[in-house]
């Protein structure tokens, strides 16, 4: 299967973090053992202003996926995952001299292993390696690349996640624009000789790799940015600034009516959308006048902090 410039609309769970009432009195998220969820996250950052210059490094709200630890604060009564959210997070990391202080890798509780962050959105690009890029063949133990293990430069991942009837949908709430900027194969297993320089040094400690399964082979895609676009286009994540007085938000939704080539009702399959239909350039554009005139900024740059 060769490589491919394709708009992807990837679903992920939309619903936020629950917080037990141990965690609420710490005041502390402990690293994620269940499935995936959102954050409603406080973290540095900038966001690319009108003339296409960076902001000043400043403390931004947004919507991701960070499954570490993070510092939370109760911001809403609201019983239940909803579309606004009910906790806001400041994502951190334990350290001490000999580097990351990491949880076990299994959860004594539940048998599982301590979740990854994918797409992961903070340091000076983002990351996206594992999550949906393999699926099973029929009456096999073997598995085989999807189209997400193919993706060329130039390609654009659209993250998000579907709101239900129930809370008011169908649409698509989108939380990361990624634009493909480059994208290096490796093994789980492999991962930390594999991805050596490619990305960040807590990265592979981050995602678990050393605990993962030997053999399974996987792109790890690196995010396009202002610095080092690609036609134009860079990766972004939908924020507003702290300083302006908001203090929580829905997601930019999407819609067929904004974004024609949007599914309102999409399950856990992505939808894959190719050059033809919609030109890169033009779906990037589009998403960024929506992202502008739903009242958001494009956020760039994030960062979490250390505890020692």
């Amino acid at each position: 299967m060769g490589k491919k410039v394709l708009i992807v609309q990837f679903t992920h769970p939309g619903g936020e973090h629950a917080v037990s009432r141990k965690e609420l009195a710490k005041g502390v998220k402990e690293w994620n053992y269940g499935a995936h969820r959102r954050k409603f996250i406080k973290a540095a950052g900038q966001y690319v202003m009108a003339n296409g210059v960076l902001s000043s490094k400043q403390d931004l709200l947004f919507w991701g996926e960070w499954e570490p630890t993070s510092k939370i604060c109760s911001i809403s009564s609201a019983i239940g995952a909803g579309v606004t959210p009910q906790f806001v997070h400041e994502p951190f990391l334990q350290k001490d001299t000999n580097g990351l202080v990491l949880p076990p890798f299994t959860n004594t509780k539940n048998g599982k292993g301590r979740q990854n962050t994918d797409p992961f959105v903070f340091g000076d690009f983002f990351l996206y390696s594992v999550c949906k890029q393999r699926k099973k063949i029929k009456n096999s133990t073997l598995s085989e690349f999807t189209q997400l293990g193919v993706l060329e430069k130039g390609s654009i991942i659209l993250f998000g996640s579907t709101i239900s009837k129930k809370l008011g949908g169908p649409y698509f709430v989108l939380d990361t624009v990624f634009v493909v900027g480059d994208y290096k194969a490796y093994q789980t297993k492999n991962a930390p000789s594999d991805l050596s320089s490619f990305v960040p040094n807590d990265y592979c400690d981050l995602m678990g790799f050393a605990n993962w399964n030997p053999g399974n082979d996987h792109i790890c895609y690196k995010g396009a940015t202002t610095s080092n676009p690609i036609n134009g286009m860079f990766s972004f994540v939908p924020c507003k600034p702290c300083s302006s007085g908001v203090t929580s938000f829905p997601r930019v939704v999407l819609t067929r009516s904004n974004l024609s080539i949007i599914s309102e009702n999409l399950n856990a399959a992505p939808k894959f959308t190719t050059a033809s239909v919609i030109s890169p350039t033009n779906c990037w554009t589009q998403i960024c006048n929506i992202v502008k005139k739903q009242g958001f900024e494009m956020g760039v740059n994030f960062e979490y902090k250390y505890l020692f």
